[in-house]
């Protein structure tokens, strides 16, 4: 069955056009994958609607969502640019601390992809992939409007192999690994992709 990916837009209208859809997909990925967030159910259910409406208005939030027969499957979001490199973050400290500061003074423009979940029923399909591929290309072209390449990260935790497995296929790479507890000890991952060093290695592979 096929899908489509669209990138919620900014503006008052589209926002509340899309609001119930974003916030009731998300509440029910932390009530069903709990561990795979770092915030909880709890929290966000008391949310006011002016929480959500300022999440999807934030310039530094971008927020994109696969649809299926006009429902909600899939969906992340991207936060920068970041006024950090991969390698100065945290995997388990939360990403919205971090959106302050000023990120013109990096080399590269660091994105964090926040919030990634696919229904169970949507995934092995491409539609996971798809998204982080959007993704990846806006923030590649933000990047450009700057002069400069852009750099990805995305948290995640170690006991999460197919969450892993899923980064590692989009190019992702693991360069951060430290302790995170919150109801119980954990490892909290942080995976960083480079598409420019991506074309390079395989521009030395086709020239070898």
């Amino acid at each position: 069955m096929s899908f489509e990916i669209i990138q919620i837009p900014r503006d008052d209208e589209a926002i509340r056009l899309y609001l119930e859809r974003h916030k009731a997909f998300r509440l029910l990925a932390l009530k069903s994958d709990p561990d795979a967030f770092g915030s909880t159910f709890a929290r966000e259910i008391a949310f006011t609607d002016d929480v959500w409406f300022n999440r999807l208005k934030n310039p530094q939030i971008t927020t994109f969502l696969a649809l299926r027969s006009d429902q909600v499957v899939c969906s992340i979001s991207l936060g920068g640019p970041l006024p950090c490199t991969p390698e100065e973050s945290s995997p388990s400290k939360d990403p919205w601390t971090i959106l302050s500061g000023d990120p013109s003074a990096g080399e590269q423009s660091h994105w964090r992809g926040l919030g990634m979940f696919t229904l169970p029923s949507a995934r092995g399909q491409g539609i996971a992939t798809a998204i982080i591929a959007r993704a990846v290309q806006f923030g590649i072209d933000e990047a450009a409007k700057s002069g400069k390449t852009a750099v990805f990260s995305i948290a995640v935790e170690h006991d999460n192999p197919a969450a892993v497995g899923l980064y590692k296929k989009c190019g992702f790479k693991t360069i951060i690994k430290e302790p995170w507890f919150r109801d119980r000890p954990r490892i909290a991952l942080l995976l960083k992709y480079s598409p420019t060093s991506e074309r390079s290695e395989a521009s030395v592979e086709q020239i070898s």
